[in-house]
């Protein structure tokens, strides 16, 4: 049989570019993009998923010896496509159609001048996709979640299908009539949801508009009326201490509204014990006391404090009164928009009297399941979905629904007044409209009880920020009906922008349906398989997606009866490794994910084009970044409760078991922390993808030492070019896997000095071992000194230690204490040794006039330099490193972050991790100041 081409994928890619553009993408604030038509969770990058796509497609040049026979010709060629790659990592790319262009034409030449059709079958938010259409091919996107699907949709066939369309509604048609204006894309259509948007609110405000009145001003402000932006509220729980009388007192988690240096503004309760009452004026200036003022009535993990009585109120407690529905909400301040800013007003009672005024009927009365993950709601008597908004909120989300409900035959009529037929006027209508039912949905994520208002940035955020329902005690009403976030008219015409975004580029039309990733795919052959898959228990996609789903059943139910015909989003299928749905047995849950996913691949497998690849991602750990305060409940689900082993072990099993082999791994950054933030952070990368190759039935079987001897040999090669390609530290062990698991999964089986053939587990665990090994073994490139400083520093860190054992250990590393106190590591007095800490280093060392200089000292002051100095200050450095010894300190950061995570210095392996992550831009920034300081020398 002959193997199949190498495809770039699978020997190189130019990491650096990829994880800058990904983690870019994720960034909040970025402007219109196509996350923005509606929520989904853990979204994959719009860039890693071209980039994946596009490097699947075409040849490594090692695979053309023919064509380049030298491995400079092939580094000079694979440059060529790293090229390609770069400029489809770059910013708005939905504005160069010319870069899909470009890709589009090399990929042919690839692949006999015929793209094959791309298959996604867990497509969730549509990143594979999309990119995929976009580049060219036909894409088909499957998944068994309504939402899910229905956001392809959107993406793949109504998008596309309306590109080039002008505006049907009457106001635009009249000025395109007497201007001639006409624009591409996708831009009529979102005119056109712009227009009937705007209808609607309209239509709404006539009907409810009352419910939002202005508020009047405090004197500092004139005493004018001004729009609220938010109303700000607290949960409410009778006080349990007698001398409080039962008087239900607030539950604020901190008084902050504005924390902004030179703008503080913050609540300042005023208690009347006589009469059992209490309000909140707003202090502003500098505060005196800002821990009380951050505290709020909270009391850390206790719970929190009677106002009144100053006594404690426990989450026991607190949970007990809301089962039983005695919780109650109390408005306590209004945020209000002035020119140039924000004001924040106190509460009067016709504000909270007209809130409660509103009376809302006929919203989704569907339960939240008993057990979800990442929900802790129930435990506060939050059981059904429509107890996570207001009264107001509940009232406003239906009055929209209903008018989005009516609009179609608007649209209808005005459509065939433009000329379009009866099928294509109806089939337009019903896109509209579909992008307004996203669009309520948006508005749905920013006006619940468990929006909380940011006093960092002054405004409200939505609820997923994060794959979680969480209890909030504090929320922030948004005005539904003003201009500012969360509201009807910010949330439109913001999809509306990212309508444009989506058909910016040419999108091939493609398809999505509803459809188990395990099902026996009868129409797909020849194709293209790359996913992203859900994450073992990582995140319940179905329970979460419940949210948006009841709103968009009610609002275009009968528009899709085939995708909204359950009144709830189906749960039991879903693959994902949730106990809840097996009795509490975690066994149970982990055999339904690993079957369902070896039933899928094996299907799969028999469908798929040989001579390409199968790519999955796998997000195998996610930062662990606490932004809601629950209490006793803060730790229910935080975005990383995830047992890797288990997760990575179950995927490999599924894959290998569905007779597939592993050909490479990559990791992909792609936090939402900016590269400057994540260099102080030791969170793995999001992703890594796996590409795959069906296994030759004749795969030979090993035995344990056989496998251990090719592994050996190696991933040393494997390991090195992975540092060249400046992986991350904390992502190493991780990315070692790749090319661990392509040598196991090569083989039929390995078999074990019992007999029995050899564990995914014992594999992951061998391969662990051997890195080890092998970033030990590198160690003797270092200087004597160097090589001593790591083996103190893996035992005492920069603690001291007895001078005995630090000269028992010289003569081993054949050195001397004095030596090392000369070369200026190393501090020695009264019978006790330690390493310099980085702030005892020289100040002015210089490593060019060093006599004694090492790989030790010289990653240190890097580190330093960079802290200090920051990029411009470590590049300077570097330049006055001779090569080697620059290229050594990186190698050694490496070493000294697995000594840092293995002794659990979480702190200290961010600094090692955050030189490597750094290094390129060090790297360029010493060049260009080099050249420079040549030219002036030429000059």
């Amino acid at each position: 049989m002959t193997a199949p081409t190498k495809k770039l994928i699978e020997v190189a890619l130019p990491l650096p570019e990829i994880n800058d553009a990904s983690a870019y993408d994720k960034m909040p604030g970025i402007g219109a993009h196509p996350k923005g038509i509606h929520q989904w969770w853990a979204r994959l990058p719009l860039p890693t998923a071209r980039a994946v796509l596009f490097s699947s497609i075409v040849d490594d040049p090692s695979s053309n010896p023919d064509k380049f026979p030298t491995e400079e010709a092939q580094n000079i060629e694979r440059e060529r496509l790293f090229g390609i790659v770069r400029d489809l990592m770059q910013k708005k790319l939905h504005e160069k159609p010319e870069v899909y262009a470009m890709a589009y034409a090399e990929m042919l030449t690839h692949s006999n001048g015929k793209l094959p059709e791309v298959l996604d079958p867990f497509s969730g938010g549509g990143s594979i996709p999309l990119e995929a259409a976009r580049l060219g091919f036909l894409a088909h996107a499957a998944d068994l979640n309504p939402v899910a699907v229905l956001l392809n949709k959107c993406n793949l066939e109504l998008v596309p299908h309306w590109l080039g369309q002008k505006p049907i509604n009457p106001k635009i048609r009249k000025d395109l009539l007497k201007s001639q204006i006409e624009k591409l894309g996708s831009w009529g259509l979102a005119e056109d949801v712009r227009y009937y948007g705007d209808l609607i609110y309209k239509r709404a405000i006539e009907k409810i508009g009352h419910l939002y009145p202005k508020v009047t001003l405090p004197q500092e402000y004139g005493g004018r009326e001004a729009n609220v932006i938010a109303w700000l509220w607290t949960r409410t729980v009778a006080s349990p201490n007698p001398a409080a009388r039962g008087v239900h007192v607030p539950l604020i988690k901190s008084y902050w509204l504005s924390s902004k240096k030179g703008n503080e503004k913050w609540l300042i309760p005023i208690v009347d014990t006589h009469s059992g009452t209490y309000r909140f004026e707003i202090g502003t200036g500098v505060p005196q006391n800002r821990a009380e003022i951050s505290a709020g009535t909270k009391r850390g993990s206790g719970g929190f404090r009677c106002i009144f009585t100053d006594s404690v109120i426990p989450f026991d407690y607190i949970r007990e009164e809301a089962a039983n529905g005695r919780m109650q909400y109390k408005m306590i301040a209004i945020v209000a928009d002035v020119q140039r800013g924000k004001a924040y007003a106190p509460v009067n009672d016709a504000q909270q009297i007209t809130a409660e005024q509103a009376i809302p009927d006929s919203y989704p009365d569907t339960d939240i399941p008993e057990q979800a993950l990442g929900f802790s709601v129930q435990n506060y008597g939050i059981r059904k979905h429509w107890r996570l908004f207001t009264s107001r909120q509940l009232l406003t989300l239906t009055t929209f629904s209903d008018h989005i409900r009516d609009i179609p035959k608007v649209i209808y009529l005005d459509a065939q007044a433009a000329g379009l037929s009866e099928i294509e006027a109806d089939a337009y209508a019903r896109t509209v409209t579909t992008f307004l039912a996203l669009a309520l949905d948006r508005c749905a994520d920013f006006n619940n009880n468990l929006c909380r208002w940011a006093a960092s940035n002054q405004k409200v955020m939505n609820l997923f920020g994060r794959q979680i329902v969480p209890m909030v005690w504090d929320f922030a009403e948004a005005n539904f009906l003003g201009e500012s976030v969360g509201s009807w008219q910010t949330c439109m015409k913001y999809v509306a922008d990212c309508i444009e975004v989506i058909g910016g580029t040419p999108v091939s039309v493609s398809d999505a349906c509803q459809i188990d990733a395990a099902g026996t795919w009868n129409n797909v052959h020849d194709i293209l398989v790359s996913t992203d898959p859900p994450y073992y228990d990582n995140i319940g996609y179905a329970a979460l997606s419940d949210f948006f789903y009841i709103w968009l059943r009610r609002t275009i139910g009968d528009l899709y009866p085939d995708l909204f015909n359950t009144i709830v989003v189906p749960k039991t299928p879903e693959l994902t490794a949730s106990p809840e749905r097996f009795g509490g047995d975690k066994e149970q849950a982990k055999e339904h994910f690993e079957s369902g996913f070896r039933k899928a691949f094996t299907t799969l497998r028999s469908k798929m084009d040989v001579r390409f690849p199968l790519t999955v991602y796998y997000a195998f750990k996610q930062s662990n970044e606490t932004t809601h305060d629950d209490g006793e409940d803060s730790n229910v689900f935080t975005g990383s409760v995830v047992d890797l082993t288990t997760g990575w072990e179950t995927l490999l099993d599924a894959l290998l078991s569905s007779g597939f082999q592993i050909t490479a791994t990559w990791p992909v950054s792609a936090s939402q922390k900016w590269r400057m933030n994540s260099m102080g952070s030791n969170a793995l990368s999001s992703y890594i993808v796996i590409a795959c190759r069906a296994r030759p039935d004749d795969a030979p079987q090993r035995t344990r030492r056989e496998f251990l001897t090719a592994l050996k040999k190696e991933l040393p090669l494997a390991l090195a070019a992975l540092q060249q390609g400046n992986i991350a530290p904390v992502d190493l062990a991780q990315a070692a896997i790749g090319p661990g698991m392509a040598v196991f999964s090569r083989y039929s089986k390995v078999v074990e000095s019992s007999g029995k053939s050899m564990t995914v587990r014992t594999a992951l665990a061998l391969i662990n071992q051997t890195l080890g090994e092998v970033q030990a073994e590198q160690e003797a490139e270092y200087d004597a000194d160097t090589r001593w400083a790591l083996a103190w520093f893996e035992q005492h860190g920069f603690e001291d230690g007895e001078f005995g054992e630090a000269e028992q250990w010289t003569r081993a590393k054949n050195t001397a204490v004095n030596g090392l106190v000369e070369a200026g590591i190393v501090a020695s007095g009264g019978g006790r040794v330690r390493l310099l800490k980085r702030e005892e280093l020289l100040e002015d060392w210089n490593p060019s006039t060093d006599k004694r200089p090492t790989v030790w000292e010289a990653t240190q002051h890097l580190i330093r330099s960079l802290e200090q100095q920051g990029e411009a200050g470590a590049a300077n450095l570097l330049i006055k490193m001779r090569g080697q010894l620059s290229e050594a300190a990186r190698e050694l950061a490496y070493r000294l972050h697995k000594i840092c995570e293995s002794n659990g210095w979480s702190t200290e392996a961010q600094a090692y991790n955050g030189l490597v992550l750094v290094w390129p831009e060090l790297t360029r920034q010493s060049q260009s100041e080099s050249h420079s300081q040549q030219l002036e020398l030429n000059l």
